[in-house]
Protein backbone atom coordinates (compact mmCIF):
# COMPACT_ATOMS: atom_id res chain seq x y z
CA UNK A 1 0.00 0.00 0.00
CA UNK A 2 2.83 2.32 0.39
CA UNK A 3 4.96 1.79 -2.62
CA UNK A 4 1.17 2.51 -4.37
CA UNK A 5 0.42 5.54 -2.96
CA UNK A 6 4.05 7.06 -3.37
CA UNK A 7 3.74 5.98 -7.32
CA UNK A 8 0.16 7.86 -6.76
CA UNK A 9 2.11 11.04 -5.31
CA UNK A 10 4.61 11.03 -7.98
CA UNK A 11 2.22 10.79 -10.84
CA UNK A 12 0.09 13.49 -9.01
CA UNK A 13 3.38 15.84 -9.03
CA UNK A 14 4.34 14.63 -12.55
CA UNK A 15 0.72 15.72 -13.85
CA UNK A 16 0.75 19.30 -12.15
CA UNK A 17 3.97 19.58 -13.49
CA UNK A 18 3.20 18.75 -16.85
CA UNK A 19 0.25 21.24 -16.20
CA UNK A 20 2.52 24.20 -15.09
CA UNK A 21 4.20 23.82 -18.16
CA UNK A 22 1.50 23.88 -20.61
CA UNK A 23 0.49 26.38 -19.38
CA UNK A 24 3.95 28.67 -18.97
CA UNK A 25 4.78 27.06 -23.16
CA UNK A 26 0.98 29.06 -24.04
CA UNK A 27 2.09 32.16 -21.49
CA UNK A 28 5.11 32.53 -23.66
CA UNK A 29 3.44 32.08 -26.92
CA UNK A 30 0.88 34.06 -26.43
CA UNK A 31 3.58 37.10 -25.29
CA UNK A 32 5.42 36.21 -28.73
CA UNK A 33 2.06 36.71 -30.49
CA UNK A 34 1.47 40.52 -28.86
CA UNK A 35 4.95 41.44 -29.66
CA UNK A 36 4.90 40.12 -33.32
CA UNK A 37 1.64 42.10 -33.68
CA UNK A 38 3.38 45.21 -32.25
CA UNK A 39 6.45 44.99 -34.45
CA UNK A 40 3.64 44.50 -37.32
CA UNK A 41 1.89 47.99 -36.10
CA UNK A 42 4.75 50.21 -35.53
CA UNK A 43 5.90 49.02 -38.91
CA UNK A 44 2.60 49.66 -41.03
CA UNK A 45 2.68 53.48 -38.93
CA UNK A 46 6.21 54.40 -40.58
CA UNK A 47 6.44 56.58 -43.08
CA UNK A 48 5.95 54.96 -46.60
CA UNK A 49 9.06 55.66 -48.62
CA UNK A 50 8.52 57.96 -51.31
CA UNK A 51 9.24 56.14 -55.46
CA UNK A 52 11.70 58.43 -57.09
CA UNK A 53 9.69 60.96 -59.46
CA UNK A 54 8.80 59.99 -62.96
CA UNK A 55 10.45 61.95 -65.61
CA UNK A 56 8.68 65.38 -66.57
CA UNK A 57 6.82 64.54 -70.22
CA UNK A 58 8.57 67.88 -71.26
CA UNK A 59 11.48 66.57 -69.93
CA UNK A 60 14.18 65.43 -73.12
CA UNK A 61 15.02 61.90 -72.46
CA UNK A 62 18.63 60.91 -72.20
CA UNK A 63 20.60 60.68 -75.55
CA UNK A 64 21.34 57.10 -76.65
CA UNK A 65 25.30 56.82 -76.21
CA UNK A 66 26.74 55.99 -79.69
CA UNK A 67 29.45 54.13 -78.84
CA UNK A 68 31.29 50.89 -79.68
CA UNK A 69 29.96 48.88 -76.87
CA UNK A 70 26.28 49.85 -78.51
CA UNK A 71 27.37 49.32 -81.49
CA UNK A 72 28.52 45.84 -81.47
CA UNK A 73 25.26 45.06 -79.65
CA UNK A 74 23.15 46.29 -82.86
CA UNK A 75 22.10 43.44 -85.79
CA UNK A 76 23.26 43.49 -89.02
CA UNK A 77 20.00 45.68 -90.08
CA UNK A 78 19.80 48.33 -87.53
CA UNK A 79 23.77 48.59 -88.63
CA UNK A 80 23.35 49.13 -92.22
CA UNK A 81 20.44 51.51 -91.33
CA UNK A 82 22.88 53.56 -88.89
CA UNK A 83 25.85 53.86 -91.84
CA UNK A 84 22.76 55.05 -94.09
CA UNK A 85 21.67 58.14 -91.82
CA UNK A 86 24.49 59.10 -90.48
CA UNK A 87 26.01 59.26 -94.15
CA UNK A 88 22.73 61.42 -95.54
CA UNK A 89 23.25 63.45 -92.64
CA UNK A 90 27.04 63.99 -93.38
CA UNK A 91 26.24 64.59 -96.89
CA UNK A 92 22.71 66.54 -96.88
CA UNK A 93 23.12 68.29 -93.54
CA UNK A 94 27.03 68.41 -92.59
CA UNK A 95 28.29 68.91 -96.33
CA UNK A 96 31.36 67.20 -95.34
CA UNK A 97 34.27 67.14 -97.22
CA UNK A 98 35.30 63.47 -96.83
CA UNK A 99 32.72 61.73 -99.34
CA UNK A 100 32.03 57.99 -98.60
CA UNK A 101 33.56 56.47 -101.34
CA UNK A 102 33.15 52.71 -100.52
CA UNK A 103 29.99 50.66 -100.63
CA UNK A 104 28.05 50.76 -96.99
CA UNK A 105 28.46 46.59 -96.01
CA UNK A 106 32.80 48.00 -96.35
CA UNK A 107 32.12 50.65 -93.20
CA UNK A 108 30.09 48.41 -91.28
CA UNK A 109 32.35 45.17 -91.55
CA UNK A 110 35.61 47.88 -90.96
CA UNK A 111 33.21 49.30 -87.83
CA UNK A 112 33.05 45.98 -86.63
CA UNK A 113 36.56 44.90 -86.84
CA UNK A 114 37.64 48.19 -85.51
CA UNK A 115 35.98 48.08 -82.64
CA UNK A 116 36.65 44.21 -82.14
CA UNK A 117 40.59 44.77 -82.08
CA UNK A 118 41.29 46.86 -79.02
CA UNK A 119 38.75 47.18 -75.53
CA UNK A 120 39.97 50.94 -75.13
CA UNK A 121 37.91 51.49 -78.55
CA UNK A 122 34.72 50.83 -77.29
CA UNK A 123 34.07 54.03 -75.53
CA UNK A 124 34.69 55.36 -78.63
CA UNK A 125 31.57 56.81 -80.59
CA UNK A 126 30.69 55.40 -83.86
CA UNK A 127 31.54 58.96 -85.68
CA UNK A 128 34.94 58.86 -83.91
CA UNK A 129 35.13 55.24 -85.47
CA UNK A 130 34.01 56.32 -88.75
CA UNK A 131 36.07 59.50 -88.77
CA UNK A 132 39.46 56.98 -88.12
CA UNK A 133 38.25 54.92 -90.63
CA UNK A 134 37.81 57.79 -93.42
CA UNK A 135 40.35 59.62 -93.00
CA UNK A 136 38.10 62.33 -91.93
CA UNK A 137 38.99 63.41 -88.61
CA UNK A 138 40.42 66.68 -89.43
CA UNK A 139 37.20 67.08 -92.21
CA UNK A 140 35.38 70.30 -92.88
CA UNK A 141 32.24 71.58 -94.68
CA UNK A 142 31.91 72.18 -98.32
CA UNK A 143 32.20 75.65 -99.85
CA UNK A 144 28.62 76.75 -100.93
CA UNK A 145 29.35 76.17 -104.54
CA UNK A 146 30.31 72.90 -104.69
CA UNK A 147 27.49 71.75 -102.24
CA UNK A 148 24.93 73.48 -104.89
CA UNK A 149 26.00 70.36 -107.06
CA UNK A 150 23.94 67.67 -107.00
CA UNK A 151 24.58 64.33 -105.52
CA UNK A 152 26.18 61.96 -107.87
CA UNK A 153 24.12 59.37 -109.76
CA UNK A 154 25.58 56.21 -107.80
CA UNK A 155 24.30 58.21 -104.25
CA UNK A 156 21.50 56.25 -102.19
CA UNK A 157 18.17 58.60 -102.46
CA UNK A 158 17.37 58.75 -98.92
CA UNK A 159 13.75 59.83 -99.27
CA UNK A 160 10.29 57.45 -99.42
CA UNK A 161 11.51 54.99 -101.06
CA UNK A 162 14.15 54.16 -99.42
CA UNK A 163 12.39 54.35 -95.76
CA UNK A 164 9.27 51.64 -97.22
CA UNK A 165 11.52 48.99 -98.35
CA UNK A 166 13.61 49.24 -94.75
CA UNK A 167 12.71 46.70 -92.42
CA UNK A 168 12.19 48.31 -88.57
CA UNK A 169 15.68 47.49 -87.72
CA UNK A 170 17.21 49.79 -91.02
CA UNK A 171 14.30 52.25 -90.09
CA UNK A 172 15.29 52.54 -86.49
CA UNK A 173 19.26 52.10 -87.50
CA UNK A 174 18.61 55.35 -90.14
CA UNK A 175 17.12 57.46 -87.39
CA UNK A 176 19.93 56.68 -85.42
CA UNK A 177 22.60 57.50 -87.52
CA UNK A 178 21.20 61.21 -88.69
CA UNK A 179 21.14 61.97 -85.09
CA UNK A 180 24.17 60.49 -84.00
CA UNK A 181 26.01 62.69 -86.88
CA UNK A 182 23.76 65.75 -86.50
CA UNK A 183 25.02 65.74 -82.65
CA UNK A 184 28.56 64.88 -83.28
CA UNK A 185 29.28 66.88 -86.35
CA UNK A 186 26.17 70.24 -86.55
CA UNK A 187 27.02 69.84 -82.56
CA UNK A 188 22.83 69.82 -82.88
CA UNK A 189 23.60 73.69 -84.03
CA UNK A 190 20.56 74.33 -86.49
CA UNK A 191 18.02 72.20 -84.96
CA UNK A 192 17.29 69.94 -81.57
CA UNK A 193 16.14 66.61 -81.64
CA UNK A 194 15.57 65.54 -77.79
CA UNK A 195 12.91 62.51 -78.36
CA UNK A 196 13.45 58.86 -78.43
CA UNK A 197 14.39 57.48 -82.11
CA UNK A 198 11.99 54.80 -82.15
CA UNK A 199 9.32 58.29 -81.80
CA UNK A 200 11.22 59.62 -84.42
CA UNK A 201 10.86 56.31 -86.53
CA UNK A 202 6.72 56.27 -85.43
CA UNK A 203 6.20 60.02 -86.53
CA UNK A 204 8.50 59.44 -89.96
CA UNK A 205 5.93 56.07 -90.67
CA UNK A 206 2.94 58.47 -90.11
CA UNK A 207 4.27 61.08 -92.39
CA UNK A 208 4.44 58.73 -95.05
CA UNK A 209 1.55 57.21 -94.61
CA UNK A 210 -0.70 60.40 -94.69
CA UNK A 211 1.56 61.05 -98.34
CA UNK A 212 -0.24 57.44 -99.60
CA UNK A 213 -3.79 58.71 -98.09
CA UNK A 214 -3.62 61.89 -99.74
CA UNK A 215 -3.12 59.55 -103.39
CA UNK A 216 0.18 61.16 -104.10
CA UNK A 217 2.17 57.96 -103.32
CA UNK A 218 4.76 57.79 -105.39
CA UNK A 219 5.18 61.44 -106.19
CA UNK A 220 5.32 62.36 -102.77
CA UNK A 221 7.49 59.77 -101.89
CA UNK A 222 10.07 60.15 -104.20
CA UNK A 223 9.99 64.28 -103.32
CA UNK A 224 9.92 63.90 -99.52
CA UNK A 225 13.28 63.13 -98.14
CA UNK A 226 13.50 61.33 -95.10
CA UNK A 227 16.14 64.42 -93.80
CA UNK A 228 13.10 66.61 -94.40
CA UNK A 229 10.78 64.88 -92.32
CA UNK A 230 13.04 64.89 -89.25
CA UNK A 231 13.58 68.30 -89.42
CA UNK A 232 9.81 69.25 -89.02
CA UNK A 233 9.61 66.87 -86.30
CA UNK A 234 12.60 68.70 -84.38
CA UNK A 235 12.26 70.17 -81.27
CA UNK A 236 10.13 73.81 -80.76
CA UNK A 237 12.20 76.65 -80.70
CA UNK A 238 10.03 78.26 -77.83
CA UNK A 239 8.21 75.44 -76.05
CA UNK A 240 4.96 75.85 -74.33
CA UNK A 241 4.98 77.60 -71.21
CA UNK A 242 4.53 74.88 -67.58
CA UNK A 243 0.44 75.49 -66.37
CA UNK A 244 0.75 77.08 -63.38
CA UNK A 245 -0.50 75.12 -60.71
Amino acid sequence: MRLQQIVEDNKGRMTQFTIRSRGLCIGLLHSLGLITAAVALASAQQAPVEPEPAQSATEPAAAPVYDGDWWLLLGGQEQYGFVSGYQDCYVSEYHGSVPFSRDLPSYIDDLNKYFLADGTRLKQTVSEGLDVLRGAASDSTLPNYKTANPPPPDQIAYDGHFWSDADPAAKLGFVEGFLACHAAKLKDADAKFSKAPSEYVDRINQAYSNVENAGDTNAGKTVMKIADVLHRLKDSENPPAKPTP
